[in-house]
């Protein structure tokens, strides 16, 4: 058995130069992960903060807005999703299976980001600037205010069961500044 010495000889240098380079690369792969971190560090905090949302305030930049950027980044992944179901859709070489589930999923994305407007619709109508989560079986508003009344909610859930049909119970409204 032979074994390897950092001190002595050509093999100990060798192991020195390799570990070295690991090294060095370790430390230029953590540097690069938090440089990362650090300029989408709004996102890092949205996903791990306790109320869901992030203040405009808090975001990199202070003339950022966090429902601005968020509509924008919503509408683009909307866009992308919709983009790979009609590839689907319009691909002769996908069975009528495929294409059928493409459609009902291109019907379903449609409904969906129109509900979604139309409720930010009805409620900036009504004085709130707001951000629609929905999904088949929830929705969740956020509001831009200082606070919401328990009167202000309501009216908020009713909008928001009258466009979704939803139940009140699975609708969930909360403010950030």
């Amino acid at each position: 058995m032979r074994f390897a010495s950092f001190s002595t000889g050509a093999t100990g240098l060798r192991v020195l130069k390799r570990v070295n380079w690991k090294v060095v690369l370790y430390i230029v792969l953590l540097g690069a992960l938090l440089y990362y971190i650090a300029s989408k560090w709004s996102q890092f905090a949205l996903f791990f903060s306790d109320r869901g949302v992030v203040p405009a305030s808090t975001l990199a930049g202070e003339d950022t807005d966090f429902f601005v950027e968020f509509r924008l980044d919503r509408e683009k992944t909307h866009k992308e999703q919709v983009d790979m179901v009609k590839a689907v859709m319009n691909d002769p070489k996908a069975s009528k299976e495929a294409r059928d589930a493409a459609h009902a999923q291109y019907l379903f994305l449609v409904d969906t980001m129109g509900k979604e407007l139309k409720i930010e619709g009805l409620l900036k109508a009504k004085g709130w600037d707001s951000l629609v989560f929905l999904s088949p079986d929830a929705c969740t508003v956020a509001v831009r205010a200082k606070s919401l009344t328990e009167r202000d909610v309501a009216q908020i859930g009713e909008a928001v069961r009258k466009v979704t049909k939803l139940g009140l119970e699975k609708i969930t409204v909360f403010y950030c500044e």
